[in-house]
């Protein structure tokens, strides 16, 4: 019979078992869990939870003992373990846990400023490293920093200082047994700039000076020819990449043979046999430049000096543009039609006739045109290939008086005539005074401007079929090329004075004449010009233009009288001549005047002015 062991009574100093299930129940259940016998699926039944038959009741009671004390103990150890732990960290609160390294830097028991330090130095040696490539008897010797590689010094210490410090406290627990093997090494964070790097490679290949040469089409004189392709040598970038990431990995440096490849062209010389046949026959080809109605033939040969072939690679294979340079084509252009197609404008001639519906054009106006060379040169290199015709493009100038735009004149009707009598003055005074009519008849004056009444007949002289007449110089009587030429300037000056402009020059005679005082003219009436030495000094009758608008001074005759008619902007205001005046001086001489009221549309005056005339007694 089996030996029986009694499980002490409540008198005994041991724990009850249910004092031991309530003291001793969150023990169990963290222990169970560890290994994994709490009654879930697939493990052992807890056996506080199974009903136990009456037979088994010792037993279970002296089991549920036993694992109470084991789970004291787990606990303890757990204790002291939490204990330990809390310990270590707070040893290295404000340091990386120990057997750390960075990259090949030990950092274990330093702060994070130191590790920073450390790290920090390895890393600017690690950068200034030189690498070692050499091909065809060349070596390259740059540093990983000049190939655009980076340590992130902070990112890799930051990694190193979080190790050990994440998870729960079983993960803590491991990394603490796994310092205690060996040291945890946290990699460099490390980049490299690819742009940087390809640079780097570009430099190489334009010192092995052995690129791949693509076929093109050039132009020899006025030939077109074909430069043959040619295979190259260039850095392997992908393995010159990999080997230095391969130094970055390693901490090493990189010495040994530079990594190349056979570099093949790109454009062969077949796939542009096409294109150099159209370039050939377009070279046989005439342009057709058009200016209205002019014709220019230009041979495309003559163009060859400018051609620009350029070839690159396509979707589709070669694809090839011909140009044309435009800069050196333009001057090339200018010289050869600039003087057949630049003009300058040609102002209309225009005229008033109430029959004709008052302003028209007695000629029309002519646009300027100036040659565009470097637009044609633009034209010609589109279009070389194609051979059409091309329009010579021009800068149009437009002429002041522009018979398709007279409105813009603002020329709306008469504002004042002026008129006179030449009766009796002879045959060769009446001839100068037709010619001088003709020469001032349809004379215009800008905005603002004066009218200058030499400037509108121009210089008196034989050539222009002027006569020999009377004439009156300075204080003497005599004759002279145009004598009565003066009847012309009296006209204009009445005109304008009744027209109210402002009188900017005026001169009177200096002998009283019969002639202007005809029709009711008083004495004083008149304007004399002289024209004697240099024209800035010549006499001369002026008036100023003061309306906004265009005039026009349109001068007829119908013997025996004269008429200056101005035409204009609709004038408001009226002219009032007041205070008219004659005197008969001590000498006998006759002195007059007159007084001129010029009153806007308001009544206010615009201008007023004496006109005073002292003749002398001619001898």
């Amino acid at each position: 019979m089996a030996q029986q062991t009694t499980l002490p009574g409540p008198d005994v100093a041991e724990p009850s078992i249910v004092s031991v299930r309530q003291a001793g129940t969150s023990v169990l259940d963290r222990l169970a869990r560890i290994v994994g016998r709490t009654g879930e699926p697939g493990g052992v039944p807890d056996p506080r939870t199974v009903p136990a038959a009456p037979e088994a009741e010792p037993f279970l009671r002296r089991f549920e003992v036993g694992l109470t004390r084991v789970g004291v103990v787990a606990a303890g150890l757990l204790l002291i373990a939490a204990i330990g732990l809390f310990i270590f960290r707070a040893a290295y609160s404000d340091r990386i846990y120990p057997a750390v390294v960075v990259g090949d830097v030990p950092v274990g028991g330093l702060t994070t400023d130191q590790a920073v330090q450390k790290v920090g130095a390895r890393a600017d040696e690690l950068q200034s490293g030189l690498v070692s490539l050499s091909y065809g008897g060349k070596t390259w010797t740059p540093s990983l920093s000049d190939l655009g590689a980076t340590i992130d010094v902070d990112g890799a210490v930051a990694d190193a200082r979080e190790l050990g410090r994440t998870g729960d406290t079983a993960a803590k627990l491991a990394f603490t047994n796994d310092i205690l093997r060996g040291d945890q090494v946290v990699p460099l964070r490390t980049s490299v700039d690819q742009a940087a790097l390809n640079a780097w490679f570009d430099q190489v290949d334009a010192d092995i000076d052995q690129r791949a040469v693509d076929a093109t089409i050039v132009m020899q004189g006025a030939e077109p020819q074909i430069r043959q392709d040619a295979d190259g040598t260039v850095v392997d970038r992908k393995a010159a990449t990999a080997l230095v990431l391969q130094s970055l990995e390693t901490l090493q440096p990189i010495t040994g043979a530079l990594p190349v490849m056979v570099e093949h062209p790109e454009v062969r010389a077949v796939d542009l046999q096409a294109h150099y046949d159209e370039i050939a026959a377009a070279l046989k080809s005439t342009f057709m430049l058009t200016f209205e109605k002019q014709t220019f033939s230009l041979a495309a040969a003559d163009l060859a000096p400018y051609i620009i072939v350029k070839t690159a690679p396509g979707a589709n294979g070669a694809e090839v543009r011909v140009a044309l340079d435009v800069d050196e084509l333009a001057g090339y252009l200018n010289d050869a039609y600039s003087g057949q197609v630049n003009r300058k404008p040609v102002d209309a001639t225009i005229a008033w006739d109430d029959n004709m519906g008052g302003l028209f054009a007695v000629t029309d106006s002519v646009d300027g045109a100036t040659l565009k060379p470097r637009e044609l040169a633009q034209s010609l290199s589109d279009g070389f290939l194609a051979g059409k015709p091309i329009a010579i493009p021009v800068a149009a100038t437009k002429p002041e008086i522009d018979s398709n735009n007279l409105a813009a004149l603002k020329i709306e009707g008469l504002i004042s005539r002026g008129d006179s009598n030449f009766d009796g003055g002879g045959g060769a005074r009446d001839t100068n005074i037709y010619i001088g009519t003709e020469w001032a008849n349809g004379t215009l004056v800008r905005p603002g401007e004066d009218y200058s009444f030499n400037k509108a007949v121009g210089e008196i002289t034989a050539e222009k079929g002027y006569v020999v007449s009377g004439v009156i110089m300075g204080d003497t009587a005599g004759t002279d090329i145009g004598g009565g030429i003066c009847q012309v300037s009296t006209t204009v000056f009445r005109a304008a004075l009744m027209g109210g402009f402002p009188i900017s020059e005026w001169h009177p005679h200096s002998f009283r004449l019969a002639n202007y005082e005809y029709d009711g003219w008083g004495a004083g009436f008149d304007a004399s010009i002289l024209q004697v030495g240099d024209p800035e000094s010549w006499g001369d009758f002026k008036f100023t233009n003061d309306t906004g608008g265009w005039l026009l001074v349109q001068a007829w005759t119908s013997y025996p009288h004269l008429y200056f008619d101005i035409f204009g902007p609709k004038m408001d205001r009226t002219v009032e001549i007041t205070n008219y005046w004659t005197d008969v001086q001590e000498t006998g001489a006759l002195a007059a005047g007159f007084t001129r009221v010029v009153r806007d549309g308001k009544g206010n005056v615009v201008y007023e002015r004496n006109f005073d005339t002292y003749f002398m007694i001619a001898k």
